[in-house]
């Protein structure tokens, strides 16, 4: 019996030494968390760094309405516009009326053009 329980006691202490000299496990494992030395390469590398969005840009401002420009202008040298249209060059064709004064020798113009450089151009 004692011969028994000396094996026991042996095999024990056998045990306990191994576990002490071969206490790391293997890499990867589940008894270390799955994490691996240092040596070793560490796997798949985190995601790189997701650009911040485009910034959002404001609305352009509004134009001008031209049409009601254009007529405020032709009032405001004493016409009475009668009618007004865009060309497609740009420039604006208006039917006009005028008061009949002195100074104006030529008479009363029927239409004015108004070009998008400013020039304004009277037909008699």
């Amino acid at each position: 019996m004692r011969t028994t329980l000396l094996t026991v006691v042996f095999v024990m202490a056998l045990v306990a030494a191994a576990d002490t000299a071969f206490g790391q496990l293997v890499p990867g494992s589940i008894g270390n968390g799955g994490r691996m030395p240092d040596t070793m390469s560490p796997g798949a590398l985190p995601p790189p760094p997701v650009a911040p969005p485009a910034p959002v840009m404001a609305p352009p401002p509004s134009q001008p309405n031209t049409y009601s420009v254009t007529r405020d202008r032709l009032e405001n040298q004493g016409y009475r516009v009668q009618r007004l249209e865009e060309r497609n060059d740009g420039s604006w064709r208006a039917n006009v009326t005028r008061d009949p004064v002195p100074t104006r020798p030529q008479g009363v113009p029927k239409r004015v053009t108004i070009h998008p450089n400013g020039q304004v151009v009277e037909e008699y």
